[in-house]
Order: structure tokens, then C-alpha cells, then sequence
């Protein structure tokens, strides 16, 4: 009875000090050096054991063994290990971890509403808040009658209220809209009111080790929350008692389920408080984030070893699971910063390379409908794989450095997130497709495990878990679009129009505004301005060879294809980049080519019928989308290297009162020709596989339009190409 007394004060006193303190109530047993125990003074404090790790070469972490406490000696002991070991419940001991500090990210990411939207991107976020993200907390049961507010929705998993929160934080203090604000207040203020006397935040119906897992994005949208409102001194208590309870509980009930393939997520929000939240607790934090990658799925071991599938995964299993694996990407790099393995920093490339060799598809997403499923074009990809592959890629890019991740975020965002969705935003799909004829009800589907509704625009379609996550896809991408580099400068890692204002350590305020129509066009205009010089790093796209930049006006200067291009700001400095976006064509599925120019994939544009099924509160509805033109073309395309000679290009600009993710709104096109393949049909409701070019077909020549992916609801974005026989038509 004594020792479960004991125990359960560990409650209230697991991580009460900092790191030179230890962990109170927490044990690291074995993996001692030889010689230990050392018999400390009897008013030695846990303080000595951890200093006398420091100074020892061997010395990984240490534990601390109280005197006089349920039998053991009457002077404190000190036991010196050089293994990491495993953490467990003694309320007779004190343990640490030698040089418990974080490595810094390449790139530390701003504050949430540092960075605001302008121009295009300005009015891209509107159309969301005035479309469902805006509108979900007035009349989606999941929302507005969520059970994170005493309501009845948002039950089981409890995952939809967070999701939506996670985005419509950041996006309310993006646009600066009071009315957005007011409603994050209204949930903010009630989850805080009424956490519960042990910690726990929102519904604690839950038992098994899924019941952490909700918590993770709550955690998320409640930091972003103290980022624009630090003044709001609720946030950071609520979040480390919720912290306290949570890791009370993972020691007897540890991570499963879902909890337990998205560990990372809750390592991410324990880490900002590692560096910003300035609790004392840095040992019961940093043991906090230890005990989460332990009990978490080993996502290094499945991208190495053969359980990973290189085709359709014939096991459903967790790991397979696309959303599980779009948050995976990011797992090594965010315990690297912990880690400190190079063997972990190096994993994020091996699960790139791996993932998107057997499951990558053209518009930057990867194949998973539902689970991995291969690259084959009309297979589909979950919504929230879309925003949670984006976030990855984000924050590798944040914590290695590399150009590439930033790239690869930023293709994601203009063509898998808009295409999935409706240009008013009032809908959108379970799963896209690259080549996607229609968007209907089917029975018998191409998909693996989803719905019969997966690919219809709607509310909800096929599972809610989407409506509520889809909302971070944009916002999150403005948040990263401006970071912060070592050297007290900025880095412009992804290209949109927006300005930024940011404080240097010094105390100088630098803001940088960038005016453009990227992704359509490749003029991009800066504008730094700061009372002390500052270095700007521009992230220069891998496939934008022959990119100039100007600077004040002076002579123009060629800058190198996929790395950070430096400026030397002073006062007001103006950059003029013209970034080289020529038609590029990349081969895919059976040899299917998808064309690009710039960072956009552009797609056959099929005429679209909508027919309202459902409707909804205000504008929302489900549809289904049927086409009303051909979609069997194949592409007369004569010479990869030179796609001029047979597409040209058009430009017209943003076309008024029409969003630019929209057919009759984009603000570019591409004309070609080709011939109708009548003997490629749907299969299973989908567009077959395409046929594997070069093909024939004796039907005439036509003009056809490619559009921007992301514009269009219906496309073919792997199109067959026709044998080469010289220009004809």
C-alpha cells in the first residue's frame, strides 16, 4: 500500500525540476558503468549525480536512488550508465540524460501569423474561410455540436474538432479576420475551462492507448494559439498538466493505435516547448519525448526492411496507412533534433526515395487509397495524406535544410491540395486521382478498402476525418513560407505573394514583401527592408536552370538551379527574380507522360457536370461530377526535350471575379493536339491504366487544353503519347 500511495503522488511530482534536477519519480535501471553505485553525502542533491555524468566520458544518463526510501540505504546513491536506458515508474528515484538539449533546426521556423498572405494567396485564404472552414462550427454536427465543447459529435476518436482547429488557428490570424478569431476564442476558452482537475483535455472516454492521439493536433492548434496570443498566460499550464497526466498514463496504458503510428506529432509539440516554453521541466519534457519514440512504431525500420510494399500493399495494416505514412516522412527528422543520429537525419532521404520510387505520382502526392497502392494514375490518395505529406515536407525542410523538401511541400500545395477540392472550397473529395474521368458513386472501385463515395465533392464524403483536416493544407503553407536562418537572416522557401515581419536578436525588425504570379508566371519581385543589414536566402526550384535575379536594379546575374540563392539586404534592397519555367515532360505509369511547366502539372480538361445529391446548411453540398467531353486522348508529343514544338503555352492572368484554382479562372493554359483512344475505357468505374506509349489511334487530329491540375475537378494527368511521325493536323 505504501509503494501505491507513493505512486500515485507521482502525479504531481514526475518532472517538477529542470534538467540538472532530474526526473523525480522516474528510474533508468541497468546499463550501469563498472564501479557504480557511488555512495553520495547524505545532503547530496540529484543536482550531483548529474554532474558528476557530465564530466564523465562514458556517462550517458544517471540515476539518482533517494536515502531512506522503502528500504534503501541511508545515503543517497548515484548509478552512472553509458546505454540510453529504458525509463520506468520508482518513486525512490531521480534520473537524467546527459547533454538533454535539442540540436537547432537549419531553418527555425516564425511565429504562426508572422508571415501574411497577399495578392492570389490572399484571396485563395478567403475563399477558404468563406467557404467550409469558416462555416463548419455554425452547422457540422463534428464542429459545432463537437464533443470538445459538451456536445455530441466528434465521438470515437475525437480527431475532427482538433483537425479543424489546427488550421483554422493559423488561417484566422493569417487574414487577420475577427470573426474567425472569435470563433477559435469560443473553443479555446471552453476546452480550457473545463479540463479536467488530472490534466486531461477534451473527452476522456476513452481507455486503450488510442486515447492519446486527438490530443496531438489539440496540442498543435493550442501552441499556434499562444504563438499569435503569448499574452494568454492559460495556454502553456494547460498544455504541460495535460502533459503530466498523459505521461502518467503512457507508463501503464503506453501508445497504440493511432497514437502509437503518429508519435512524432506529439514529440513536435513536446519539443517547442523544449525551446520556448520555458516550464523548468526540461528533463521531464525531453523523458517525456524518449518515452514516445519508445513506445511509437519503428518508421525507420518499416522503410528499410521488407514489410514496406512496392506495389498495391496487399496487408491494410497501420503502417500502410497513407495518412500514417504522410506524417511518417517527417518522424526521423523530428527525432534527430533529439537523437542527434545521423542515422536518423539520413532515414528522412531513404523514406523518400523508397516511398515515392513505388507509390509517387505526378502531382507531388503518392499513391495510398486508403493504403499505399502503388503509382498506377487512377488509383487515389487521401485528403489528409495531401495535408499531412505537405506538413512533412515542411518540416524536413525546417529541420535539414534541404532545398528539395521545401520544393516538394510546395508542389504538393499547387496541384494535389487544390485539385481536391472545390474552387469555392465548399467541398471536397475522400480521394483524388491523377487521371480522374469522373467523380461519382461506384460500387465496384479501383480502390482498395474506401467507401463507394470516396471521389465525390461533398461535406463528408466517405469518412469526415478529411473536412476537418484539410483545413492546414494552406495555412501551414504560408506559416513555412518564410523562415529564419542561423546567421539572423530569412529564407524564402516556398514562392508566394505575402509579406513577412520578423525580429532579430538584436532587436531590428525586417520585413520582406514578395509580389508575383508564381506558380503561373516566373516574375517574382522582393522587397527587404531592415535598419540593419541581413542576409535573404531565395530557394532557387531544382528544374529552374537559366533563373536570373536583379538586384536595385543593377545587372542581371544567372543563379544556380535548386539551391539558396543569397542577397546582402541594407535598408530597402529590391530583387527582381525571373525564375526559367520551361515545358518539362516526365515519363510515369506504362510511359504516360505528364507535362509541367514550372512547379505546376498541367491535365487534359475534361468538361464537367455537377449534380447536386445532398445539400446542407449555407452553400454545402455533395455532388457527383460527370464529364461532358472526351477524356481518352493521347497526346501528340514528338520530342521530350523540346515539348514546344508540338504545346504552346498561354498565359492570361488572373481572370476577375474567378479563383485562380478554377477552370474558367486559371490564369494559364497549354494548347496541344492529340487523337481520341477509343479502345481505353473505364475499368472498375475509373479511367484504366493508360496504355503504355507509344501508341497509335486512326482517329483525326484534334486540339485539346491542358489546365493546371490543381484548376480542375476532372483531368488525365498521365496522358498516353502518340508514336512520333512528324507534326500532323
Amino acid at each position: 500500500m505504501f509503494l501505491v500511495a507513493l505512486f500515485c503522488a507521482l502525479v504531481f511530482h514526475v518532472g517538477s525540476a529542470s534538467l540538472s534536477d532530474g526526473d523525480d519519480g522516474v528510474d533508468r535501471m541497468d546499463g550501469d558503468i563498472a564501479g557504480m553505485p557511488i555512495t553520495l553525502q547524505a545532503n547530496d542533491k540529484p543536482s550531483v549525480c548529474s554532474k558528476m555524468c557530465d564530466s564523465n566520458p562514458q556517462c550517458v544518463c544517471w540515476a539518482y536512488c533517494k536515502a531512506n526510501c522503502s528500504g534503501d540505504p541511508s545515503a543517497p546513491l548515484c548509478y552512472l550508465k553509458d546505454k540510453l536506458m529504458p525509463q520506468s515508474l520508482n518513486p525512490c528515484r531521480v534520473s537524467g540524460v546527459k547533454n538533454a538539449t535539442l540540436l537547432p533546426y537549419a531553418f527555425k521556423p516564425l511565429p504562426t501569423g508572422a508571415v501574411k498572405p497577399q495578392g492570389w494567396l490572399k484571396e485563395q485564404l478567403q475563399i477558404q474561410a468563406d467557404g467550409l472552414s469558416g462555416h463548419l462550427a455554425l452547422f457540422w454536427i463534428d464542429v459545432a455540436n463537437s464533443s470538445w465543447i459538451g456536445g455530441k459529435g466528434d465521438t470515437g476518436l475525437h480527431e475532427r474538432t482538433p483537425y479543424w482547429l489546427n488550421g483554422f488557428v493559423p488561417l484566422s490570424y493569417q487574414l487577420d479576420e475577427p470573426s474567425l478569431q472569435a470563433q477559435v476564442h469560443k473553443y479555446v476558452d471552453y476546452i480550457l475551462e473545463h479540463q479536467s482537475s488530472d490534466g486531461w483535455l477534451g473527452p476522456e472516454d476513452d481507455k486503450d492507448g488510442n486515447m492519446y492521439w486527438s490530443k496531438f493536433p489539440m496540442m498543435l492548434a493550442l501552441l499556434q494559439y499562444h504563438e499569435v496570443n503569448s499574452s494568454d498566460t492559460r495556454i502553456l499550464p494547460a498544455v504541460m498538466k495535460f502533459l503530466h497526466t498523459a505521461r502518467q498514463k503512457m507508463f501503464t496504458v503506453p501508445l497504440s493505435g493511432w497514437s502509437q503510428y503518429r508519435w512524432e506529432d506529439m514529440v513536435l509539440s513536446v519539443h517547442w516547448l523544449l525551446e520556448n516554453g520555458n516550464t523548468g521541466e526540461e528533463q521531464f519534457l525531453w523523458d517525456l519525448a524518449e518515452q514516445a519514440k519508445q513506445q511509437g512504431f519503428d518508421w525507420k525500420g518499416y522503410y528499410e526492411g521488407n514489410d514496406f510494399p512496392t506495389g498495391s500493399a496487399s496487408s491494410l495494416s497501420m503502417a500502410n496507412h497513407g495518412v500514417n505514412v504522410g506524417q511518417s516522412l517527417k518522424s526521423g527528422a523530428v527525432w534527430y533534433r533529439q537523437s542527434k543520429d545521423d542515422a536518423d537525419r539520413n532515414s528522412s532521404y531513404q523514406r523518400v526515395e523508397r516511398l515515392f520510387k513505388y507509390h509517387g505520382l505526378a502531382s507531388g502526392t503518392f499513391g495510398a487509397d486508403e493504403h499505399l497502392a502503388g503509382n498506377m494514375p487512377s488509383r487515389g490518395t487521401e485528403l489528409c495524406t495531401v495535408v499531412e505529406g505537405m506538413f512533412s515536407f515542411e518540416t524536413l525542410f525546417a529541420v535539414i535544410g534541404d532545398p528539395m523538401f521545401a520544393e516538394q511541400a510546395e508542389k504538393m500545395c499547387y496541384n494535389a491540395l487544390p485539385a481536391t477540392l472545390t474552387p469555392d472550397m465548399w467541398a471536397h473529395q475522400y480521394l483524388q486521382e491523377v487521371n480522374e474521368a469522373n467523380a461519382v458513386h461506384i460500387d465496384h472501385h479501383v480502390w482498395a478498402s474506401d467507401g463507394p463515395d470516396s471521389i465525390l465533392y461533398g461535406l463528408e464524403p466517405n469518412y469526415g476525418c478529411c473536412t476537418g483536416n484539410f483545413n492546414q493544407g494552406w495555412p501551414k503553407f504560408v506559416s513555412h513560407i518564410f523562415l529564419q536562418s542561423p546567421d539572423g537572416g530569412l529564407i524564402l522557401s516556398m514562392i508566394a505573394p505575402c509579406v513577412v515581419t520578423a525580429m532579430t536578436s538584436d532587436g531590428s525588425k525586417q520585413m520582406v514583401s514578395v509580389d508575383t504570379m508564381y506558380p503561373w508566371d516566373g516574375g517574382v519581385s522582393i522587397t527587404a527592408q531592415s535598419s540593419s543589414p541581413f542576409p535573404l536566402y531565395v530557394r532557387i526550384p531544382s528544374w529552374a536552370t537559366g533563373t536570373s535575379a536583379t538586384i536595385n536594379g543593377g545587372k542581371p546575374q544567372m543563379v544556380e538551379a535548386g539551391q539558396l540563392f543569397k542577397v546582402q539586404c541594407s535598408g530597402t534592397t529590391k530583387v527582381m527574380l525571373n525564375i526559367n519555367m520551361t515545358l518539362r515532360v516526365e515519363r510515369r505509369f506504362n510511359q504516360a507522360a505528364s507535362i509541367y511547366k514550372g512547379p505546376l502539372l498541367y491535365g487534359l480538361e475534361i468538361g464537367e457536370n455537377y449534380t447536386a445529391l445532398r445539400s446542407y446548411d449555407f452553400n454545402s453540398k455533395d455532388y457527383q461530377i460527370t464529364n461532358t467531353t472526351p477524356w481518352n486522348y493521347a497526346l501528340q508529343l514528338d520530342d521530350d526535350k523540346h515539348p514546344e514544338m508540338n504545346l504552346e503555352f498561354m498565359y492570361r492572368g488572373l481572370q476577375s471575379d474567378q479563383p485562380p484554382f478554377s477552370i474558367t479562372g486559371s490564369p494559364a493554359m497549354i494548347k496541344a493536339k492529340g487523337r481520341l483512344l477509343p479502345d481505353w475505357q473505364l475499368d472498375l468505374g475509373s479511367a484504366a491504366a493508360p496504355p503504355a506509349s507509344p501508341v497509335t489511334s486512326n482517329q483525326p487530329v484534334e486540339d485539346i487544353t491542358l489546365l493546371p491540375f490543381g484548376a480542375t475537378e476532372l483531368r488525365i494527368g498521365e496522358i498516353p503519347t502518340l508514336k512520333p511521325t512528324g507534326r500532323e493536323g
